[in-house]
């Protein structure tokens, strides 16, 4: 799987979706992921979308991207100004993802952190997926029946 195109499939997960859910997502991908290759991108974007599909933080992509200490750039009071090249590709990959591309292997996937963090102690290594770029995957998180 070197390809991005061996990495990144149509799934059949495909959401309804506005322009504020486009923003939301993009602004996702790029605080967590905007540094990462695209397949980083689409991983967290992924991820974000497979959490809507649960709906236990929400059911549309804002509610999911701003519930509570779930993604850590949201936590911070002022954020850089994004690099406007890197925000459109995250724009972009945020609506193919809407649109139901993501990623090969997270298709069960909730959960990430990143490698240069200690293990944190809701990720159950049992339910580990994948690592992809700085990020690693988790279907389950410790004590949680949660599922997708």
């Amino acid at each position: 799987l070197d390809r991005l195109e061996d990495i990144v499939v149509k799934t059949k997960y495909r959401i309804k979706y506005d322009q504020k859910d486009v923003d939301c997502l993009a602004r996702n991908i790029y605080y967590e992921a905007g540094t990462e290759p695209d397949v980083g991108e689409y991983a967290v974007g992924t991820i974000t979308v497979n959490r809507v599909r649960t709906g236990y933080w929400g059911d549309t992509v804002c509610k999911v991207v701003y519930a509570p200490a779930q993604f850590s750039w949201t936590l911070r009071k002022k954020l850089p100004l994004p690099d406007s090249l890197l925000y459109a590709r995250c724009e972009q990959i945020a609506r193919l993802v809407l649109d139901g591309y993501g990623i090969a292997g997270l298709e069960h996937g909730l959960f990430y952190h990143a490698d240069y963090i200690r293990q944190p102690g809701w990720a159950d290594v049992s339910n580990r997926l994948l690592q992809i770029g700085r990020h690693i995957f988790y279907k389950k998180s410790v004590g949680s029946t949660l599922e997708i």
